[in-house]
């Protein structure tokens, strides 16, 4: 009875490492409340994110409200080689970093990429009032980036050493001066990119 049990038990546990590979091979994420946002659809590509690099943003929503300054509170969870690491908030040269309160989630973006400046700006946010300055001037409507390049550094070398890899849950509780905006999480996996040669 006892060896029987056993292989159930490892059965189970190989088909939940199994779904949680698969779920973390693409990015996904759940809306867990959006009162002043409805989010049709996101994606990263691709996943895994490689870095240094770059990636391709797709964003698609209707703004209730317009985007200014964004409060956020992120919670992220860190999972290597099965292990779930929760990251706490720490400083890096005078920075918060980690699972922290911001007061303006574009000075967030602002520091940790290094192609969000007005100079290297793509010119295709600019339809949406996104012109790589804080704070945020997007107005309220529809809200469509479609496959947008980042530009990622690599992320041994950033304050967010951190992020070089793993695979990743980060939830996102963001406010704007009226309340609670959107609370979301989202899962997607990291890599180094390969080195050449």
């Amino acid at each position: 009875m006892r060896t029987f049990s056993s292989i159930v038990i490892a059965i189970v546990t190989l088909a939940i490492i199994a779904c949680v590979r698969a779920q973390n091979g693409k990015f996904s994420y759940v809306i867990h409340s959006a009162p002043a946002i409805d989010i049709k659809s996101i994606d990263i590509t691709p996943i895994p994110i490689l870095h240094p690099g770059e990636a391709f943003l797709t964003f698609e929503a209707d703004l209730k409200r317009p985007i200014n300054t964004i409060a956020t509170a992120l919670k992220i969870v860190r999972t290597v080689s099965g292990i779930k690491l929760p990251v706490n908030c720490y400083k890096v040269e005078g920075l918060d970093v980690g699972s922290c309160n911001y007061t303006d989630l574009c000075v967030v973006l602002k520091t940790m990429l290094p192609s969000f400046k007005p100079e290297t700006c793509p010119a295709a946010m600019a339809i949406y009032g996104i012109d790589c300055n804080c704070p945020f001037k997007i107005p309220a409507g529809k809200l469509n980036i479609i496959q947008e390049k980042l530009v990622l550094p690599d992320a041994k070398q950033s304050i967010a050493s951190f992020m070089a890899t793993g695979d990743f849950a980060i939830r996102l509780d963001t406010s704007d001066q009226q309340g609670p905006y959107a609370a979301l999480t989202v899962n997607f996996s990291v890599k180094p990119k390969p080195s050449a040669g």
